[in-house]
């Protein structure tokens, strides 16, 4: 492996930590967390039948409109998955859809002023991690986190791979 700096050892390991945190399906802490930002009892029913894919679909959103195959890329999930979460965000409004102008086959996903409240507050909870996983990296140097990117790269494949056929 190529030296990184503290930063790029840094990101990769929340990116692996990430991946290891969804991979244990362990999000009943960060709903819970989001639920109780929210000041809405129907608006908190609605965000419980959101997945972490429409969370993130939300995410993407803030910055730009983008169609479907744009989220399926920018998020690396299927164009089915985000077909599935997108259906559930419009249908409770947090989406709207547009078609282009110039490509009447492109559908354009936009947020709504409901959809911008959630993601507001999921991005926040994201930031918050952030901080607090920055806080823990601050306790190794690079030769140590470049140890700790080793194993959480190798745990990750491991896990992929397990029930691969042999």
């Amino acid at each position: 492996m190529d030296k990184m700096t503290s930063a790029d050892l840094n990101q990769q390991i929340s990116k692996e930590l990430h991946e290891l945190r969804h991979a244990t399906d362990n999000r009943s802490q960060e709903r819970s967390w989001i639920l109780a930002q929210l000041d809405n009892d129907k608006l908190e029913k609605e965000v419980l039948t959101l997945s972490v894919v429409a969370l993130h679909i939300l995410s993407a959103l803030t910055k730009e409109d983008l169609t479907g195959i744009e989220l399926a890329t920018k998020l690396s999930v299927t164009r089915g998955g985000v077909t599935r979460a997108v259906q559930n965000l419009i249908k409770y409004q947090f989406l709207t859809t547009y078609q282009s102008e110039s490509d009447k086959k492109k559908i354009f996903y936009h947020l709504t002023v409901k959809g911008r409240k959630v993601v507001t507050i999921h991005d926040k909870m994201h930031k918050i991690m952030d901080i607090r996983l920055g806080q823990i990296f601050d306790k190794y140097n690079e030769q140590e986190k470049s140890i700790i990117l080793s194993f959480l790269s190798d745990f990750n494949l491991t896990e992929a791979g397990l029930f691969d056929s042999e």
